[in-house]
């Protein structure tokens, strides 16, 4: 499965791994699975590396209407771990979808080790 989560409750953390092909469909079946863990809790944080993407299918609207979703609270840390110009492009998009709302709890990063430390983890939690 291209995008695939786990959650850490101990860390109250959300940890989304994006590999592959990325399409709409896939995207939506991570957000109703997301959605049915009882685990999940709006006010974690969250990490989406996407690292392993290859491609990208993802329409505009999907990426509009997404950062629009109340998936996590506004005070929720989300870390994104974009390494190419591409996959960081596109997280800034999403970004500016997103607005004002919860703003200064969204970075974007090129690699793993700063998007942790912001986190305020010291260890990549275990994949997914």
């Amino acid at each position: 499965m291209p995008v695939s989560h786990s959650i850490d409750t101990e860390h109250q953390l959300v940890y989304a791994v994006f590999s592959g092909d990325v399409s709409d469909a896939d995207f939506i079946e991570h957000l109703k699975s997301l959605f049915g863990d009882p685990r999940f809790d709006s006010s974690m944080s969250e990490l989406v590396d996407l690292r392993e993407v290859t491609e990208v299918s993802l329409s505009p609207d999907m990426i509009a209407s997404s950062a629009r979703w109340p998936l996590h609270s506004p005070h929720a840390r989300r870390a994104v771990v974009a390494p190419s110009d591409f996959l960081f492009g596109l997280s800034r998009m999403y970004e500016s979808y997103r607005g004002e709302a919860g703003a200064d709890q969204f970075r974007i990063f090129r690699t793993l080790p700063p998007a942790l430390e912001w986190l305020g983890l010291s260890t990549e939690p275990p994949r997914p």
